[in-house]
């Protein structure tokens, strides 16, 4: 106890941290304070074994290193970077100190775990993963109470320890208050490692950088934000979770739109090359204000090379829309997802029915991105679109020197890159029935042999299949096998034609805003005379017709505002009478058109028609009582004047 007094660690306002330290060094360790004796120094052979694993961490921490020396160098200070056990992987040091420095173990190889030292700054930093001081007679060896020294702890984003930075000096002339700048610098400077080492984990990934003044949003970062494809949060650093008051995993999993005033087509658009811009936003849960800066990926890493018959995801505007985005409002679209969310990741094959171009893969890229497996491949072969001799490879690959003209290192076949993934089957019923007696042995036995292999290779994949023929025909025709059927047909779900939805214009506003995102555009809006067009084609290309029509109308529009002309030349002047479809919900106007486009269009044309309702729903294509509740809902009263129907 007396011990405890001299150096001051039985004070009532000892630090808690040094203080537990020295408990676990006393009582844990049973390491003796009055032995003299220098740090151990590992060289050689032992040194690289701690800093080979550490080789990444140094180079993205040498940057900080260098950075806090320069800041402390005149003060006689070195910078020390240990690895979780304590020992020093890399430092900075003046060289007229270095033989002073390395009697003192403030030297490369140094071990300063607190099994060994006990209390020390990097061993009571390694211990509680804080921040702390720990000053002259504070330290538990009493060959160490000269020094001081000031450590902080390096986390990777789930919370881990990845490294301790330090700064030490052999001596101070100040007491203990003398070195809460120091400690504050290499708080700052561990920081700034740990965001460099976010940054490069998520370099495939789109990023929010988050800062609380604007004109500081270019340099100075106080939160990190990685985002993966559909805009959910996938890792946050330490600053966001503090600054949102929430666990980290409170937020993964949640949308940017769950958790700021944003939404995800606003901060992507803001990443464009032309007019990358600082956006204000707002947490959702305690109301504070940020400005974010978006940091686009790298480089997309895909999950196989795209040919004639087999594509990966891309974040296009088609493979971002979510099953709920594809459902809309649509009762029948809304069951068929309720249903999908029921059966995903219960190893229940789902077969997906419609006409060409209802979206099918669009839907089962959805379905891939909502399941478990949405961080592994998406691959897509479509059977009828190679020729029935070279499907075998295709989808099965081969081994080196299979046949004649095959690769000299073989091709791996669709199945085994999907593995772990999702293989979408677009066309199953063109699949020849020697193919179809082969996948039906791969989905039951789960293994895979490739041409001229010998060897079995374990494969794991969700199967979605999608045709729009009646398969059920082709099996009494005997142009399918029957087993193969019912064990692709787990779940059966039929996408309607665009035509036969209610709710074109939720589905326009989704595809518009993604469209938009991904050609690096704001918000886009649209005319009044543009949006009555769109609503009253048929879409005989469906799904695929209306991203193409878009995208080509978002390309065309200036000032971010689609016009008439902007739109497909037999979109815009198409015959068809218009469809019964509802106008957009006031909620949807803004993004597909000015916030009073959708009334505007409903009073002109009630005043073209001399405010005869039944003509004006019959030129409109809804019906009277949804022009009633519309007229009710944006306050249009029909003048006295002239008369209704």
């Amino acid at each position: 106890m007396a011990l405890l007094r001299s150096r001051g660690i039985a004070r009532a306002d000892a630090d808690p941290l040094i203080v537990r330290s020295w408990r676990r060094s006393l009582g844990q360790y049973k390491l003796d304070p009055g032995r003299r004796q220098a740090p151990r120094v590992l060289a050689g052979g032992q040194l690289r074994d701690h800093q080979d694993p550490m080789e990444p961490m140094m180079q993205i921490a040498r940057g900080g290193v260098e950075y806090l020396f320069n800041q402390v160098r005149s003060a006689g200070y070195v910078v020390l970077l240990t690895d979780c056990e304590g020992v020093t992987v890399d430092f900075k040091a003046d060289a007229l100190q270095k033989r002073e420095l390395r009697r003192a173990g403030l030297y490369l190889g140094a071990c300063w775990s607190e099994q060994e030292e006990g209390t020390c700054a990097v061993g009571a930093c390694i211990a509680d993963q804080s921040a702390l001081t720990v000053h002259q007679a504070e330290h538990f060896r009493s060959t160490n109470t000269t020094l001081t020294c000031s450590a902080s702890p390096i986390l990777d984003t789930d919370g881990s320890l990845l490294a301790v930075l330090d700064a030490s000096a052999l001596s101070s002339p100040g007491d203990k208050r003398s070195q809460a700048l120091m400690l504050q610098l290499v708080s700052v400077s561990a920081k700034m490692i740990e965001n460099a080492h976010f940054l490069k984990k998520f370099e495939d990934h789109w990023i929010i950088r988050l800062s609380r003044r604007r004109e500081f949003a270019e340099v100075v970062t106080d939160g990190l934000i990685a985002l993966d494809h559909l805009g959910r949060i996938i890792a946050v650093n330490r600053n966001v979770q503090q600054a949102l008051h929430g666990a980290e995993q409170a937020l993964l999993g949640r949308t940017v739109d769950q958790v700021f005033d944003t939404r995800l087509e606003t901060l992507l658009a803001s990443s464009g090359a032309q007019h990358r811009e600082t956006l204000a936003l707002r947490a959702l849960h305690s109301g504070r204000q940020y400005y974010a800066l978006m940091r686009a990926p790298s480089g997309r890493t895909l999950c196989v090379q795209p040919s004639r018959s087999a594509r990966s995801s891309h974040p296009t505007a088609a493979s971002l829309l979510t099953l709920e985005e594809l459902a809309g409002e649509d009762a029948q679209m809304k069951r068929n997802v309720a249903i999908i969310r029921r059966v995903i990741d219960k190893g229940i094959a789902i077969m997906l029915q419609g006409e060409t171009g209802t979206g099918k893969e669009v839907f089962a890229n959805a379905i891939h991105h909502a399941s478990e497996r949405a961080e592994q491949p998406f691959v897509a072969l479509n059977c009828a679109a190679i020729p029935e001799s070279l499907i075998e490879s295709e989808l099965f690959g081969y081994a080196d020197g299979a046949f004649t003209g095959a690769r000299a290192k073989g091709m791996r076949g669709k199945l085994l890159q999907a593995h772990r993934g999702t293989l979408f089957l677009d066309e199953i019923g063109d699949m020849p029935l020697q193919m179809q007696t082969r996948l039906l042995r791969v989905l039951a036995e789960k293994e895979i042999v490739p041409l001229g292999a010998e060897k079995a290779v374990p494969v794991d994949v969700q199967i979605v299949c999608a045709t729009h023929r009646n398969l059920l025909d082709q099996v009494m025709a005997g142009q399918f096998r029957e087993d193969l059927y019912y064990r692709l047909n787990g779940m059966k779900i039929h996408l309607a034609a665009l035509r036969e939805r209610a709710d074109i214009s939720t589905l326009m506003h989704s595809v518009l805003a993604r469209v938009a995102a991904e050609t690096g555009r704001g918000q886009v809006t649209m005319s009044a005379e543009a949006l009555r067009a769109l609503l009253g084609y048929r879409w005989p290309g469906n799904l695929r017709q209306l991203i193409n029509a878009l995208r080509a109308a978002v390309a065309l529009c200036e000032h971010d505002h689609i016009e008439l002309p902007d739109l497909p030349m037999d979109v815009r002047e198409s015959k068809q009478p218009p469809s019964h479809r509802a106008l957009p919900a006031p909620d949807q106007q803004a993004a597909c058109g000015e916030p009073d486009d959708e009334r505007g269009l409903l009073l002109r044309e009630l005043r073209k028609q001399r405010w005869n309702v039944t003509r004006a729903a019959q030129e409109l294509g809804i019906s009277r009582a949804t022009i009633y509740r519309k007229m009710t809902r944006w306050r249009i009263v029909a003048p006295n004047a002239e008369g209704g129907d």
